[in-house]
């Protein structure tokens, strides 16, 4: 009985010292931002866009296996630069000069990035991203909050370009918002 309990322990020990469930680090690549508003800014605009990761951890979530396996996933790298350079893109195709330092300026928060998962017949993950903008012209602010949600669906445990994937398209998807948002624009565009 003692070598029965014995051999079953030390399986396990070696069955878990063998599992291939990783943790994956995923980053945040150049960001496009999809300007589809018919609002636009004057040409003459210079604005300065700053970024700011304000996550308290780089693990966003866990990651599931068919077998109740969990492992991180990280966004171990703040996202600020390319949160930035995002926003530069995005006032260049509202037709604005996006440089260095301005009177003008935005910020971008990245307040929150989750990720969920669950399992069933397929395993579903949700992700969330929050940000935050705040616009400063002569004196004057303008600030609005940017959330998007969305669930995934796949037949097996996501592979790490999967998660890759989904990261980029939440956070793409959250700033999108952002400038496309009329009351934004409308404020940075007053003389």
């Amino acid at each position: 009985m003692r070598k029965t309990i014995l051999s079953v322990i030390t399986g396990a020990i070696l069955l878990s010292g063998c599992s291939t469930f990783n943790p994956h680090q995923v980053s945040v690549e150049p960001l496009h931002p999809a300007v589809t508003t018919q609002s636009s800014l004057p040409a003459n605009l210079q604005i300065e866009v700053r970024s700011e990761d304000m996550r308290s951890s780089s693990v966003i979530g866990y990651r599931i296996s068919r077998f109740s396996d969990r492992a991180e996933v990280n966004l171990p790298l703040p996202a600020t630069e390319a949160i930035r350079q995002g926003g530069r893109i995005a006032v260049v195709k509202l037709g604005a000069t996006p440089v260095d330092s301005s009177n003008t300026h935005i910020t971008i928060k990245l307040t929150d990035l989750e990720y969920s998962a669950t399992q069933s017949a397929l395993q579903k993950v949700k992700l969330n991203a929050s940000i935050t903008v705040t616009a400063e012209k002569h004196g004057e602010s303008y600030s609005g909050n940017y959330s998007t949600d969305k669930e995934y669906q796949y037949a097996t445990t996501p592979k790490l370009e999967d998660n890759q994937k989904m990261v980029n398209e939440i956070l793409l998807m959250t700033i999108s918002r952002a400038f496309n948002d009329s009351q934004l624009i409308n404020f940075l565009a007053k003389p």
